[in-house]
């Protein structure tokens, strides 16, 4: 006899292009705001080099806050692949639809706010805020993996 209960759908694997659309965000900003600043003057055929090539030539406020914009881009592709990895192991060990839909939310509201952090805090003091949101932001795939692990082992 099928349950009443109603199974939570797992739009886990959906959040994969989330977390990495969400990554995208601080490099659209870098890209519009320094094309504005530069007056479309910054390079497409080099754009890793922009952010030196413009270094001096633009406000420091501006190209600092152009440098967080690009830290915070890079640092959510390095922890794209951990949170990608923990969704398909959480899912191939059969980890709870329920489970893994909260890991991935609570994955992405933390990283957002990781990035919106990286992106504003100027203060050094104040940016242990941030570092503590990304060891937040990382241990929420890394439980997940060693949930999955010990489900695998079972």
């Amino acid at each position: 006899m099928a349950s009443s209960i109603p199974t939570p759908y797992n739009w886990s694997i959906q959040s994969i292009p989330m977390a990495f659309g969400l990554g995208l965000v601080p490099h659209l900003y870098f890209t519009g705001r320094l094309t504005l600043a530069t007056k479309g003057k910054n390079s497409t055929a080099m754009p890793r080099t922009n952010l030196d090539t413009w270094k001096g030539k633009l406000p420091e406020a501006l190209w600092c806050q152009l440098a967080r914009a690009r830290g915070a881009h890079l640092n959510s592709l390095e922890v794209f692949p951990l949170f990608a990895a923990a969704v398909l192991a959480g899912n191939a060990a059969k980890l709870p639809a329920s489970d893994l839909n909260n890991m991935a939310l609570t994955f992405l509201g933390a990283r957002t706010l990781y990035m919106a952090l990286y992106m504003t805090i100027t203060n050094d003091t104040v940016a242990y805020a941030r570092t503590g949101v990304y060891a937040w932001s990382i241990g929420i795939p890394l439980v997940t993996l060693w949930r999955a692990g010990q489900q695998a082992s079972v």
